[in-house]
């Protein structure tokens, strides 16, 4: 990510202002530094290969579902689902393959790639990162009724029957160089360190705050937050070619007096470590999952509003850019604690893309 500073809000109105400039689509902010993310080592087999079974990705881990149905923090999600593989613990982070068809795939990209039909206007926009975050793609969002089976996969792998709480849709492209660099899908609380670029601050994310404050989008419903995502891959990049999406600071969000985050949650403070030691951004170890057509890719960016909806400083992430020669498509969808959210601009259907329904 790229270090920036940014200068002290002499009123609530300018912090407002700036906090809603920073919130996309879940939350796009960063005030670290370097100018140059090298794409993290992956932990699988470094051979490229469609997987030839719905039910297992061989690329990666297949781990027990016990801790993470034992852990309360968290939504549970469809553990039956077909093709669901648990790749990572703490924090959770699981892959279904073969999620979407061929067919799904390349309806969702010839609907990025298409105008919208009621206006006539080019569906693909670009894609706001918000302060230091950079953020270089573009994006279309669709309407709901044009993806519905989507969505009802979507609502049936997540467990979230409340349609309500799937926000729009969103497909994204990345051509040839395009990243979005390191950002979590969480909203902090109105006037949270993050929001104003101060680091080395208590209660970086306003989660102390949460319980009472609750944050914008979820209209200050105490305690609600952005809790899960999931994206898919709508295409093919090989391995060593780029596209990748990274999770670079696993561990660096401790819990309660340094302990592990998801034993004993606590808000993310970011003055310095537990043994005294100093704070820092690149702190962490990496975990990379490549693109494979079809394939899903679902994490959690908070805890449950029972648990006061506290983001999770270890699933910051970003979208690697891909190298010459290739482009990513991914579609994304955002899950809400609750139903009952404020949508930014840039997230909202501008009309129907086109007729093609999926």
């Amino acid at each position: 990510m790229i270090c920036r500073s940014y200068s002290f809000f002499a009123s609530q109105f300018l912090a407002v202002a700036a906090l809603s400039h920073f919130l996309v689509d879940g939350f796009s902010y960063a005030p670290w530094a370097p100018t140059s993310t090298p794409i993290a080592p992956t932990i699988q087999n470094p051979t490229f290969a469609r997987a030839t079974t719905p039910y297992r990705n061989h690329r990666y881990p297949d781990l027990s579902m016990d801790n993470y149905l034992a852990n309360p923090f968290f939504h549970k999600i469809n553990t039956e689902y077909p093709g669901l593989q648990l790749i990572h613990e703490d924090p959770f982070v699981f892959v279904v393959n073969n999620f979407l068809t061929d067919d799904e795939c390349d309806h969702l990209v010839q609907k990025a790639m298409a105008g919208t039909i009621s206006n006539g206007r080019e569906a693909l926009r670009p894609q706001i990162g918000g302060g230091a975050v950079v953020r270089t793609s573009s994006g279309a969002v669709c309407e709901n009724e044009e993806v519905p089976t989507i969505r009802q996969k979507m609502s049936d792998l997540a467990n979230v029957p409340d349609f309500r709480q799937l926000q729009y849709l969103k497909i994204s492209r990345y051509i040839e160089g395009e990243e979005f660099s390191k950002h979590t899908d969480a909203w902090p609380t109105e006037g949270a360190p993050i929001s104003m670029g101060w680091v080395n601050e208590e209660d970086f994310f306003g989660d102390q705050r949460r319980p009472v404050q609750g944050c914008i989008p979820s209209k200050n419903q105490p305690s609600h937050n952005n809790y899960m995502t999931c994206l898919v891959y709508l295409n093919d990049i090989p391995l060593g070619q780029g596209g990748s999406t990274t999770f670079p600071n696993i561990g660096l969000h401790t819990g309660t007096n340094g302990s592990n985050f998801y034993e004993a949650p606590a808000a993310m403070d970011s003055r310095a470590r537990s043994d005294g030691s100093e704070w820092d951004w690149d702190f962490g170890q990496a975990l990379t999952i490549h693109p494979q057509k079809g394939m899903a890719l679902l994490h959690f960016c908070s805890l449950l509003p029972e648990h006061g909806g506290i983001c999770d400083g270890n699933t910051f992430h970003r979208a690697d850019p891909p190298n010459p020669g290739h482009e990513k498509f991914v579609t994304q969808q955002f899950f809400a604690s609750c139903p009952y959210w404020d949508i930014p601009e840039d997230s909202l259907p501008i009309g129907r893309i086109s007729e093609n329904t999926v």
